[in-house]
């Protein structure tokens, strides 16, 4: 089974890795409906007239039927540069229904030929930049997504590939105005959602669900996107602990889009953190057959471990780091989610603790900064440690492996704040990792 995942992955080469394979936190931001997108630019022009009828089949839900009818478009005129430019998105929300990652490579073919064929260069930047999001190189994203704002002030995805950049580059205030700025100019489940975020990262989750169930109420015709931010108020109701509203809400998303991986998967997490191991490993090793992704192959791995199945979950842990290099093969910055994988799991942390390092350098994010501190940590560095730790938590976030390592950093100083940094971390979500939350436990035994 597991060479049958890695067969799936090489599929892939010269793919770009989205966001959310990993668990980082772009992973609430789904694209905006570009039709919804465009109905809210003021003065239509005939140029974006012909666009809109292109964009059309993405609001019957049916995107496989809307790149069909694209595909066979640019079979018989190759030089549309307006169809190949709306292929190449349409692609990009493919691979989001289907976890295929093949779709990202055609995204980037599509792009580069609608931009030789003479297509909508606002259009066509705005995809490259949130590519260039999803390979991780947040730089490049942040020049392409002003160039596209530049052709096209009006355009909502510029904007929300703009404040994903900013936001993994550590500049808040600027990230958290330009998501306002596209929740004003283009109110779409994408805008609302990129709220969500925001205000989960400021420490304010109950308001994060409000606002996701607002981009519910916005545009949401995209089953795929309705289900991905119908599993976001799940997602923040487990970090809050809410295991039975957690469960619910990835109930409905499987309701609203049946065998939906991340609901599935998210499921799979509330089982396990209710003792129901048996469950909960066949749920996600369905989920993983359909995405391999690191993020989920970890998770297994560690339900595994944690349920005594120590010889399967190696298994899992080898095949998270056949992934990896696959991605970093193919251009994929991967040396924050490596590092945090070898950090916890105790492998190579001499070169973990580097790779963090180049991970902040390169994204200073709260998480890098959280990532760089339990590196410095794992390595007997714990005064440095604290000062990154510290930096990681300055936007009140309430993650609580954030805070469970601050905990452990100040056990390291031999200080007294050690154990009410541990209770808060439970406090804050009682279930927050399968490996570390019984750590927590034991240490305010």
């Amino acid at each position: 089974m597991g060479k049958r995942r890695l067969v799936i992955w090489a599929l892939g080469a010269g793919i770009a890795a989205v966001v959310l394979l990993f668990g980082g936190v772009l992973s609430r931001s789904p694209h905006p409906n570009p039709l919804a997108v465009l109905a809210a630019n003021a003065g239509v022009s005939p140029e974006q007239v012909e666009l809109g009828r292109l964009f059309a089949g993405f609001s019957t839900g049916s995107t496989a039927g809307v790149v069909q009818r694209l595909e066979q478009r640019v079979t018989r005129m190759p030089h549309d540069g307006d169809a190949l430019a709306v292929l190449a998105l349409a692609y990009q929300q493919r691979a989001r229904e289907t976890g295929d990652p093949a779709y990202y490579r055609l995204s980037d073919t599509a792009l580069r030929h609608a931009s030789a064929a003479g297509g909508v260069l606002s259009l066509i930047v705005q995809g490259e930049a949130s590519l260039a999001n999803t390979r991780h190189r947040f730089r490049d994203g942040l020049r392409l997504a002003r160039q596209s704002l530049r052709l096209d002030p009006k355009n909502g995805s510029a904007y929300g590939a703009l404040g994903d950049a900013l936001l993994n580059l550590g500049r808040y205030s600027q990230a958290f105005n330009v998501y306002d700025r596209m929740a004003l100019k283009a109110p779409s489940i994408a805008s609302f959602s990129r709220v969500a975020n925001a205000r989960e990262l400021i420490g304010r989750p109950t308001a994060a669900v409000a606002a996701d169930k607002l981009a519910l109420e916005a545009d949401a015709t995209i089953p795929e996107q309705i289900a991905w931010t119908i599993t976001q108020i799940g997602n923040v109701n487990f970090n809050m602990g809410r295991l039975g509203a957690a469960a619910k809400a990835y109930r409905r998303a499987l309701r609203r889009f049946p065998g939906y991986v991340h609901a599935e998967a998210g499921l799979a997490r509330v089982e396990a953190s209710e003792g129901d191991y048996r469950e909960a490993i066949a749920r996600l090793r369905g989920a993983v057959n359909v995405l391999p992704i690191p993020a989920y192959v970890i998770w297994l791995g560690d339900i595994l471990h944690v349920s005594g199945h120590e010889v399967a979950a190696r298994r899992e842990y080898a095949l998270v780091g056949a992934i990896e290099k696959l991605f970093a093969a193919n251009g994929v910055r991967t040396e924050l989610q490596t590092a945090v994988f070898d950090l916890d799991h105790d492998r190579n942390v001499v070169d973990a603790l580097a790779r963090a390092r180049a991970a902040y350098q390169a994204a200073p994010s709260i998480y890098a900064e959280d990532a760089l501190a339990w590196g410095l940590y794992r390595n007997g560095s714990c005064e440095e440690a604290r000062r990154h730790s510290a930096r990681a938590i300055r936007l009140g976030t309430r993650d609580a492996l954030l805070v469970f390592h601050r905990a452990m950093i100040e056990r390291c100083l031999g200080s007294a704040s050690a154990r009410s940094w541990f209770r808060r971390a439970l406090a804050i979500n009682p279930h927050f990792s399968f490996l570390w939350a019984p750590v927590a436990r034991a240490e305010l035994r």
